[in-house]
């Protein structure tokens, strides 16, 4: 192979192990080697199975010597997000409150990923209980970015956005409840798809907001994860019909000509778009017209700066619940989240569900933006990736650095994070492509074509 192993795409691997030009056993000790290597500067991986994957690893070289792949994904490394179960592996939800379960069954997604013959380094660390917009973690401690290790990589999926970032594997399963998907995409320039809400099956389902979906470093390998993760789970009431799509296979089609794209600069949520992220919006808003998509500006800002505290709160009384479970001394032991919930161990039952009913109406208020539009599309996150040791961009206003993408999760719209070059700095910027409810292929079609008239990040320094 020409490209070293850290910069492969998964399709390539597949490809190469087919032709038996490389083995999996090859890529799997060049993996572990990669952790062993960068690991230690980035702190994305706390549990290593090399036993396991040098097992999974050599049953998969030998079907390929056989001709006979267990699936699309045969021989592919990757790692699991601590969030999410996976037999044998301890969890702790990157909380160090309470003690570690080891988990006795697989997500629905990594048992989507075993099944198609990929092969399961470990786990990845992720922020306190999925909420944090950092990569910082009472257990874990504080994960970093490939692209500048003084910055973070962005909320909980920070361990598999910074593994993918480094070139330890290609493709891995980020979650997103507020933005835990887009948000790292963004920061390490990666490209991510939130998928629908059911296009991936979930479980525990604890929230209508929250689903599974690809991380990876381009549009063609996301589509080739998503030909893997769709379909139905019987643990998952919310999971959507297999669809029957072949998201690699149609991946290049469809004609964009007489599309209309929706350009909103900023919601007035959260903090001011950057300069540079500014300019990149206008950048990729003509990559658009130059397909012959009709663009329209939104001029107004949709939304005012206190609409996101009552959705805070909610997010807040779902933590909280999930906190109380320990005792107080366990609890002592991730503080930020302690502190940043406190106020709502004094919520009524009665301001709970108005605040509830506040974020319905801010569903219903962004469902709305894409009325006449096939797409919306914004920044993925105002500014580029923070300070690595910081739990959000402006710790006094924790909830604001989700001020672009939870909206997308409240109305269950497929959305992604297309990298679209670096800031002045070299950080990476993402654009947020967001397609109509259902519309996953559409915005996996728009958002390759962005990536290809762009072209795609360069491998990061690290």
């Amino acid at each position: 192979m020409t490209a070293p192993y850290s910069q492969l795409s998964a399709r390539a691997m597949v490809q190469a192990f087919a032709r038996l030009e490389l083995s999996p056993v090859e890529v799997t000790q060049a993996a572990l080697a990669r952790i062993e290597s960068v690991n230690p500067r980035i702190n994305a991986i706390y549990h290593v199975d090399a036993e396991g994957a040098l097992e999974a690893a050599r049953a998969s070289e030998k079907r390929w010597h056989d001709n006979i792949p267990m699936g699309p994904l045969d021989g592919v490394p990757t790692t699991v997000k601590d969030a999410m179960d996976c037999i044998g592996m301890p969890a702790f939800r990157g909380s160090a409150a309470g003690e570690a379960s080891v988990s006795t069954t697989d997500h629905p997604t990594v048992a989507r990923m075993r099944e198609a013959g990929s092969v399961i380094l470990g786990k990845s660390t992720m922020c306190d209980y999925g909420i944090l917009a950092g990569g910082v973690s009472s257990k874990h401690g504080v994960t970093r970015n490939p692209w500048d290790v003084s910055r973070t990589t962005g909320a909980s999926s920070s361990g598999a956005s910074a593994s993918v970032a480094a070139g330890i594997e290609p493709v891995s399963i980020g979650t997103d409840i507020v933005g835990s998907i887009r948000l790292p995409a963004s920061y390490c320039g990666l490209a991510g798809l939130k998928p629908s809400q059911g296009r991936v099956p979930y479980y525990v389902c604890n929230s209508p907001a929250i689903t599974a979906g690809p991380l990876a470093r381009n549009f063609g390998d996301v589509a080739l994860h998503m030909n893997v993760l769709t379909g139905e789970d019987t643990r998952d009431f919310a999971a959507l019909a297999r669809d029957g799509v072949n998201y690699v296979s149609r991946l290049t089609r469809g004609d964009r000509k007489g599309m209309s794209v929706l350009v909103i600069p900023e919601l007035g949520l959260g903090e001011p778009v950057a300069e540079d992220v500014q300019a990149a919006l206008e950048r990729t808003a003509q990559v658009l017209r130059d397909m012959g998509v009709q663009i329209t500006y939104l001029e107004t800002t949709p939304f005012s700066r206190t609409d996101w505290e009552p959705a805070e709160a909610f997010y807040k009384i779902r933590t909280l619940s999930e906190l109380m479970r320990q005792p107080d001394a366990e609890q002592a032991k991730t503080p930020y989240i302690r502190d940043w919930t406190n106020d709502a161990r004094e919520l009524s039952a009665v301001e709970h569900q108005r605040n509830f009913d506040h974020t319905q109406a801010l569903r219903e208020r962004a469902l709305a933006l894409i009325d006449g539009h096939d797409f919306v599309l914004l920044p993925s996150t105002p500014d580029t990736a923070f300070a690595a040791e910081l739990p959000r961009s402006d710790p006094a206003k924790p909830f604001e650095s989700w001020a672009n993408t939870f909206l997308f999760n409240l109305t269950e719209q497929p959305a992604s994070s297309i990298p679209v070059g670096p800031d002045r700095n070299g950080l990476p910027i993402g654009m947020q492509l967001v397609g109509r409810r259902f519309d996953d292929l559409g915005v996996l079609q728009m958002s390759w074509r962005i990536e290809q008239d762009i072209g795609e990040m360069p491998a990061a320094p690290l």
